[in-house]
């Protein structure tokens, strides 16, 4: 059975309970990890899924809390110790500052002992990153206020994606984050098996007054806005009401979902 592995499914700050954003795709051939927030690599060791053991690595954007824990993971893949080349999918705005950032932490390329391999994500254009596993990223406009606030005429940076991927028949739509639920409108133009869709930056009811009518057969709701904690099962049935009564799962730290 393919499965997801929730890793992580809190917010941009801090919450009790949840950590950072991170999941684990698996099928009977392949382990993916999307987002690498912290502390994915002790979460990978409580699921007992060694980091030599993972074929690729798939980064939805710049922010820490989806980035924070990738120095952690490669110096958990160097000491497996892994020996096979693992590519880390990316905008490509990373490229360039992360062997810096990995070399300013002592973990250079030359120290590893495996292939660190960065491929930069183009939207539109689909990529087999491990076996049987397509994945075709599209752009999101979660970063588009921050670019304006940081530098307006910024071109090459700021990019944001969400993650659509096709393994075994199924096809599995990664909103990562989002700057507003429209973002999802060409993605879920087509029936999807599973959205994985976040909840932080837009109200519950926005997204599933958006997603009512939608071909969904099965929600997930991660990165969940602070205020939200305690509110899963109003979330869950105002989820189900505007999908039809598809299953909807809240997801938690450490669960399992298969499909």
């Amino acid at each position: 059975m393919n499965s997801l592995l929730f890793l992580g499914t809190g917010p941009g700050r801090p919450v009790a309970g949840r950590f950072s954003s991170s999941c684990v795709l698996r099928t009977p051939g392949a382990c993916v990890l999307v987002d690498a927030g912290e502390p994915c690599s002790q979460r990978l060791c409580e699921a007992q899924i060694s980091a030599a053991d993972l074929d690729a690595v798939l980064i939805t954007h710049a922010h820490s809390d989806h980035t924070g824990g990738l120095p952690l993971l490669l110096q958990a893949a160097w000491l497996a110790p892994r020996s096979r080349p693992l590519a880390v999918y990316l905008p490509e705005e990373l490229i360039e500052p992360l062997p810096a950032w990995l070399d300013a932490v002592l973990l250079p390329s030359s120290l590893l002992g495996f292939p660190l391999e960065f491929r930069a994500w183009k939207a539109g254009v689909p990529r087999e990153v491990a076996p049987g596993v397509e994945v075709t990223p599209f752009p999101t406009t979660h970063l588009d206020q921050l670019r304006q606030i940081i530098d307006p005429s910024a071109t090459g940076r700021f990019r944001a994606y969400g993650l659509d991927a096709r393994c075994g028949g199924r096809r599995v739509v990664f909103s990562a984050d989002l700057g507003d639920p429209a973002d999802l409108a060409v993605v879920l133009a087509q029936p999807c098996d599973v959205l994985v869709c976040e909840l932080s930056h837009f109200s519950p009811e926005d997204l599933f007054t958006f997603l009512k009518g939608r071909s969904v057969g099965q929600l997930i709701l991660v990165h969940l806005a602070g205020d939200l904690a305690g509110k899963e099962d109003l979330l869950r049935e105002a989820a189900r009401e505007a999908l039809g009564g598809a299953p909807v799962t809240v997801a938690r730290d450490g669960e399992l979902v298969g499909f």
